[in-house]
């Protein structure tokens, strides 16, 4: 066996040795892999890649919420102090996918509610609509005193006929999040071919939303992501603002915001709440 062994490798060397002469010793380094060029890239081949979003900013984040939360997800930071995006702690009965696609989802919302809660406000102060239909978002709804203007059908009746609506279009929504391209094959008044999606559930596109063509390429598309995220966060804690400036001070968001900048020392939160 040894001497076979070092037959073998006396032949190898010989063939190397034979080759160098024949080929040249450049032309057999390239043939063979033994550049500095080829053994640089296998060795970076071998090197686990960085987690996408490493060099992000941080905001509280602890070691176990960066376990599991890489930077992968538009503004992320790594915040998640009650751990409900632990797919193994706290939130392991949700799907952190669901918890993410639901923060896109409500930003959403709360963006369109925050604009329409306070734009009568603005719009009758400037003497764009009539003062009868300039009122407060809390005095149009069906909450006692069930809105102070007579529209086309009583307060309960729109609540019951958006709820109606909403709850159809939810549907719809949850099933294509279920099933990616799912509401592009079935029929929907023509409009079937428009709902395929882009395999993205938080993210559909095409003409019926995305008709500006936004976010072309990837970067531009990552941005869009992020500032989008952000602006949610934003409405959704205004959102939150509302609700609760309602029932202490009586009136809405823009006259709130008015009275403060006519006299912020006696028109703040802390004599709102009658801390004076």
């Amino acid at each position: 066996m040894a001497a076979q062994a070092l037959v073998s490798s006396s032949s190898l060397a010989f063939s190397a040795e034979a080759a160098r002469h024949s080929l040249g010793a450049r032309s057999l380094q390239s043939r063979v892999g033994f550049s500095r060029k080829g053994s640089f890239i296998a060795k970076a081949a071998s090197t686990p890649p960085v987690k996408q979003g490493a060099d992000r900013p941080l905001w509280f984040a602890s070691k176990q919420s960066l376990s599991y939360l890489d930077g992968s997800l538009p503004g992320d930071y790594g915040f998640d102090p009650l751990g409900l995006s632990d797919p193994e702690g706290t939130g392991g009965f949700i799907e952190p996918k669901w918890l993410a696609y639901g923060e896109v989802i409500n930003g959403r919302y709360a963006m369109l509610g925050a604009i329409g809660a306070i734009a009568p406000e603005i719009l009758g102060k400037a003497g764009l609509i009539p003062q009868e239909t300039a009122l407060p978002w809390f005095k149009t709804g069906v909450f006692p005193p069930a809105g102070t203007y007579n529209y086309w059908a009583d307060s309960y009746t729109l609540f019951v006929f958006e709820m109606a609506l909403m709850g159809f279009a939810e549907h719809r929504r949850f099933q294509d999040w279920a099933k990616p391209g799912s509401m592009g094959k079935q029929y929907f008044l023509g409009l079937e071919k428009y709902l395929g999606g882009s395999g993205e559930p938080a993210y559909p596109g095409g003409p019926l939303f995305n008709p500006l063509g936004f976010g072309k390429d990837e970067k531009s598309l990552k941005d869009l992501k992020l500032k989008e995220v952000k602006n949610g966060r934003l409405a959704m804690l205004a959102i939150l603002g509302y609700f609760a400036q309602a029932p202490v001070t009586g009136v809405g968001p823009f006259q709130n915001l008015l009275d403060h900048l006519a006299d912020p020392v006696h028109n703040n939160i802390l004599t709102s709440l009658k801390f004076h």
